[in-house]
């Protein structure tokens, strides 16, 4: 039996049943697409329900469930109406302007609607808020109007981190201050509207995995910062560089359906240059030099007399900690960079040096897991490569640059995989770039809980001992106890170190030290502010618990004992870094470019309401 039907402007006859995708192919019928989104590029599904859209008896379906319908008699397909361009415009632009797929979206509304029945929320009140976005810039966005309001961020906060920057007021919801907000992004870690369960079937449901919006967005995120990258590296007058943190390796195949723990960095490294970076080097460089300058600091301080006990400072979140809780403790703090601001400073001088690079066209892009490490690149003594050229007369005052330009956290670099179109299972295993690129197992383990300390032991005991340790590893000071100590016999000292994760269990340690407890009497003290270390950083993918926490760290333990060398003094980059450049650990030019200044931020600590336009 015959059925007749009208496609767009056409009335067609048909004499077979036919499905309604197979009916727009046989037809060579395309959708309609707008020339003026750049996400339309982007969006990594044929089937994708928020932009493949037809119009069907006066509905706009998406074709993905729609495909397989049989055509019936009378129907009237439109793949081009005003009703359809308008549902198509609102959601490009909200695709725009928002990064956020509305699909991904509805299905967080599992989360509202589960708030609504434990009696947090009414959801038509809820459609109703039109609250300004919050946040503690650089780094942490809050989209109030997407909150459920559970306080689930502000109790991991005031309880687990002990910060107390947020609050929560019936009306206006989570506010922040932010002059004690760390930074540190655990309260995005706990925010259920950026769970993946409701979200992650309907993204699998729909083949939208691939897609980089498919990524639910909690009422609590990160400062989206890929845009930036994004049009660095389609800037012929731009050269962009990367690096990526010890964690970072150990976390990224998670989104690729790997194992949590599986270490991807010879793919990350292929990956990486398919995306267009000129040079793509590792943090683990910058790991290994922040041993030799850290190690050499303490071993100075031992022996000099300076203040005792010496801190750790790799963690950003625990460094703001400590310059606004506890700013009398500055002097404690090692004056050493972080790897990622030592790598920024020497990609800036000695590489763009070694490679003809003006360093004003250099952009270091920084992917971390951590949301903090956005702040400190920000800060303003982060500048020791623009103040090294304006002392040579290279540039003028007012060509200044930071060190690292850009921080992505580990989501926001999935997402530019994804932009991409890159699989990171299929990538091949390739090696880091030159100058910067190569590490010694001493270094993935600062991604762990106790990684940094036992890296540092591994080269300052050999340096005094004039000996190698018989046992590389300190199981002690690996655990996931919030905190760690051990006594280890160096060159005739006692040496008592410490391990500390998390702020909470910072804060014991700090009053010990500032009223001469028991810690005041240790000589070296590590700080990380999440739990776990980096692995658990706040911009870790989620979810990020307490087994996916173990596995990452085993990651980074299997990396460290793959690796030939396993002693930073050993990184022969590293040494060749010192030879032509720096000259010596705590000289003059690695004070310039690798060592820091803390600031007094306890003055700033009054609560105020941050408002992100």
């Amino acid at each position: 039996m015959a059925t007749t039907i009208q496609l767009d402007d056409r009335h067609l006859r048909l004499e077979a049943p036919i499905r309604i995708l197979s009916l727009l192919s046989k037809e060579k019928q395309s959708l309609f697409r707008p020339q003026s989104f750049e996400e339309l590029k982007w969006i990594n599904n044929p089937c994708c329900p928020l932009v493949n859209l037809i119009e069907v008896d006066g509905r706009v379906v998406p074709i993905a469930t729609w495909a397989d319908r049989l055509v019936r008699d009378g129907m009237v397909i439109r793949t081009r109406s005003k009703q359809l361009e308008s549902v198509l415009q609102e959601r490009l632009v909200h695709l725009r302007d928002h990064q956020e797929c509305q699909i991904i979206r509805l299905s967080q509304e599992f989360a509202a609607a589960e708030a609504e029945s434990s009696g947090l929320i009414d959801l038509e009140k809820r459609a109703k808020w039109n609250f300004d976005p919050r946040g503690s810039l650089p780094s942490i966005y809050h989209d109030p109007n997407s909150c459920v309001r559970c306080k689930a961020c502000v109790d991991t906060c005031n309880e687990v981190q002990g910060v107390r920057a947020l609050s929560f007021d019936e009306k206006e919801g989570v506010l922040f201050d932010e002059t004690k907000c760390t930074r540190c992004g655990q309260c995005i870690l706990s925010c259920p509207v950026g769970f993946r369960k409701m979200p992650g079937f309907v993204a699998k449901l729909m083949g939208c995995e691939p897609c980089p919006f498919s990524r639910p967005l909690g009422a609590m995120r990160e400062v989206d910062d890929t845009g930036k990258v994004w049009d660095a590296l389609i800037d012929k007058d731009k050269y962009v560089v990367v690096q990526f943190a010890p964690a970072v390796r150990a976390t990224l195949g998670e989104e690729f359906g790997m194992d949590p723990g599986s270490l991807v960095p010879g793919k990350l490294y292929a990956a990486l240059r398919r995306l267009g970076f000129k040079q793509v080097w590792d943090t683990n460089f910058g790991a290994d030099l922040t041993i030799m300058e850290e190690g050499y600091e303490l071993i100075s301080r031992l022996n000099n007399g300076g203040v005792l006990p010496q801190f750790t400072s790799c963690s950003p979140g625990w460094i703001r900690y400590c310059e606004t809780f506890y700013p009398d403790l500055i002097p404690n703090i090692s004056s050493a960079k972080s790897p990622q601001q030592m790598l920024g400073a020497v990609a800036k001088t000695f590489a763009a040096e070694k490679l003809h690079v003006d360093p004003r066209k250099m952009l270091v892009v920084s992917i971390m897991p951590c949301t903090a490490k956005k702040m400190e690149c920000a800060r303003e003594e982060m500048d020791s490569a623009y103040h090294y050229w304006l002392e040579k007369g290279k540039i003028e005052e007012t060509e200044h640059f930071q060190d690292v330009d850009v921080v992505l956290t580990s989501r926001e670099a999935v997402k530019m995989l994804k932009m991409g179109r890159i699989d990171l299972p299929a990538m091949p295993e390739e090696q880091p770039d030159p100058l910067l690129g190569q590490y010694t197992g001493a270094a993935p383990i600062f991604g762990r809980t106790g990684g940094v300390m036992e890296a540092a032991l591994r080269t300052a005991y050999e340096i005094v001992a004039k000996k190698p340790l018989e046992k590389l590893e300190f199981e002690s000071l690996g655990t996931m106890d919030g905190v760690k100590v051990a006594t280890i016999p160096v060159g005739g000292i006692e040496l008592k170190v410490a391990v500390v994760h998390g702020l909470g269990n910072a804060k014991k340690v700090c009053e010990s030290v500032r009223h001469g407890g028991e810690f005041s009497t240790y000589h070296f003290i590590e700080f990380m502010a999440c739990e776990g270390g980096c692995i658990g950083g706040g911009g870790q993918l989620i979810p990020t618990n307490t087994l996916v926490r173990k596995a990452r760290t085993g990651g980074v333990n299997l990396d460290d004992r793959q690796q030939p060398l396993r002693k930073s003094h050993l990184n022969p980059e590293v040494e060749q870094l010192y030879k032509d450049f720096l000259h010596e650990p705590l000289g003059h030019l690695s004070h310039r470019l690798l060592h820091t200044k803390y600031v007094d931020r306890s003055p700033q600590a009054q609560s105020t309401i941050a408002s992100v336009k």
